[in-house]
């Protein structure tokens, strides 16, 4: 019987997870996800683990009650935040996710100079990978600011368009991901047997999703719609179309070369939707429809499917590998 696996929140974009044994769940999605960004100030862009693999070394920690957000890391002293700041003391600025222009309030100086502590002495262990995600000098971040949200303040990113009220906070698109342990492992499986990753097997985390299902056949969500998960109901939108991070040892910081070609060329060529050319997927974007608390071992019941004839069926396109490549 399908059943939620586990739960997990990354309080800072592109940082480190927390394992949860339950979580609220209401508009924004989980309670304390991504509700903080690291951000160029030089442009306000964003800065994630696509550019920059160490941040995975980046811990925070969160205390419900004293509302408090610590960032850690091996080799710098911790530092103590607000969780909830009060943003009417902090400067507004709009800074970049993407394609979107929001509303962002700057943490402060303390963060910003724990920041380039953190930059200085975390210089990414390889310079390249096989996946072509790159760490070069130029690229590495010498002015950064933490900002963090404040949707009773105007910060609006509508998590679609039809359905008003619900909002993406700091994540790539959606408010809450899915994953799907059957599918990971029939993932794991065709690397391994069809020698894509070099023997090895990619964990989860890599995937940095929120909600992890077990009890399901493999890819059996490419067919769900509406899906309950203990008190809350969630739409599931689209597959998720993955970028290089499932390459970055979340624990280390490190790239993996997997030997070649790797999961993420294997995902293109069996993963590929043409909702999303030109990505290969692997776990689901959702929408929280309601709100509530969720909690690991939380039964999960399908309460719609698509449509058979409308069904999202991936590409497969033609191994294209190189005889050295096996």
């Amino acid at each position: 019987m399908p059943h939620l696996e586990a739960i997990a929140i990354h309080p800072i974009k592109s940082c480190h997870r927390i394992d949860l044994t339950e979580c609220e769940v209401g508009s924004l999605g989980l309670e304390g996800d991504r509700r903080f960004m690291v951000v160029n100030a030089d442009n306000m862009k964003l800065v994630t683990q696509r550019a920059y693999a160490s941040m995975s070394l980046i811990r925070p920690l969160l205390d419900a009650e004293k509302d408090t957000l610590t960032l850690t890391a091996e080799k710098l002293d911790d530092l103590v935040l607000p969780l909830h700041p009060d943003t009417s003391k902090l400067n507004c600025l709009t800074v970049t996710l993407w394609s979107d222009k929001l509303q962002a309030f700057d943490v402060g100086d303390a963060a910003a100079e724990w920041l380039e502590k953190f930059f200085s002495i975390y210089e990414s262990p390889d310079q390249s990978n096989a996946n072509g995600n790159t760490d070069e000098a130029a690229q590495r971040p010498t002015n950064t600011r933490l900002v963090t949200l404040d949707l009773s303040k105007g910060y609006e990113r509508k998590a679609h368009p039809e359905l008003p009220g619900l909002h993406s906070p700091f994540t790539d698109w959606s408010p809450v991901s899915f994953g799907f342990e059957g599918s990971l492992k029939a993932l794991n499986d065709n690397l391994v047997d069809g020698k894509w990753s070099n023997g090895n097997r990619i964990p989860m985390n890599r995937f940095r999703n929120n909600l992890t299902i077990a009890g399901t056949e493999p890819w059996e969500e490419d067919t769900w719609l509406v899906a309950r998960v203990g008190e809350v109901t969630f739409y599931l939108m689209q597959p998720t179309a993955r970028c290089p991070v499932p390459g970055i040892n979340q624990d280390t910081g490190v790239k993996d070369t997997w030997g070649t070609p790797g999961p993420m060329k294997y995902l293109l060529q069996n993963r590929q939707f043409d909702e999303m050319p030109g990505g290969g997927c692997f776990c689901c974007d959702s929408i929280p429809l309601t709100s509530g608390t969720i909690r690991v071992g939380d039964k999960v019941e399908v309460l719609e499917r698509i449509p058979a004839k409308f069904a999202k069926q991936p590409k497969v396109i033609a191994d294209d590998r190189d005889e050295d490549d096996d």
